[in-house]
């Protein structure tokens, strides 16, 4: 039986988001580098994998292989639009979705990554180049998200995505592993 810590282990492998707590050009390097290296990072870990391992779980009940990298695309996606949408408006509400409504969708449960690892070159490319683009200033700009019926700043949406990514890799990491 797992305990508390065990499952969140596997849930977090790199532990949970801490966003830095001030803003420093260093970060925002290091973050924009994290996105850069993503698709390469995703592309390698799932290379040659089988139909059947895309169907390893990084723990029980989990999403598979497969949907995380999936949910990668159709998350980064959303990241692109919500940082896209940031610089154009002032305060914009983002719309959030149901990722694990989406994760259920055929496309979602496709073997073939293909479009998904496509997409998240193709997303990650014109991300990093917007956002090595922007200043402090532009890092400041808020979004309002009504499902935590909270403001987050582009400094903080960034640092959180260049987390998830590497946060889901390592999952599927942990599902090759432990093969769940």
């Amino acid at each position: 039986m797992s305990t508390q810590t065990d499952v969140e282990k596997l849930k977090y492998p790199i532990g949970k988001f801490t966003p830095p707590t001030a803003y420093s050009v260093d970060e925002v390097k290091k973050a924009i580098n994290q996105l850069e290296i993503l698709p390469a990072y995703l592309e390698e870990t799932i290379k040659g994998l089988s139909s059947g391992e895309l169907l390893f779980c990084y723990r029980e009940g989990s999403w598979n292989i497969k949907q995380i990298v999936h949910h990668l695309a159709d998350s980064h996606l959303n990241f692109h639009i919500r940082l896209r949408l940031t610089l154009a408006e002032e305060t914009p509400t983002i719309k959030p979705y149901d990722e694990n409504v989406w994760a259920k969708f055929p496309d979602a449960t496709n073997d073939d990554l293909s479009s998904s690892i496509h997409i998240l070159k193709g997303v990650h490319a014109r991300a990093v180049n917007l956002l090595n683009t922007l200043t402090e200033k532009d890092f400041q700009r808020e979004y309002f998200h009504p499902e935590y019926n909270k403001k987050f700043n582009l400094f903080w949406l960034l640092n959180l995505y260049a987390w998830h990514g590497k946060h889901h890799v390592e999952q599927i990491k942990t599902a090759l592993q432990h093969k769940y």
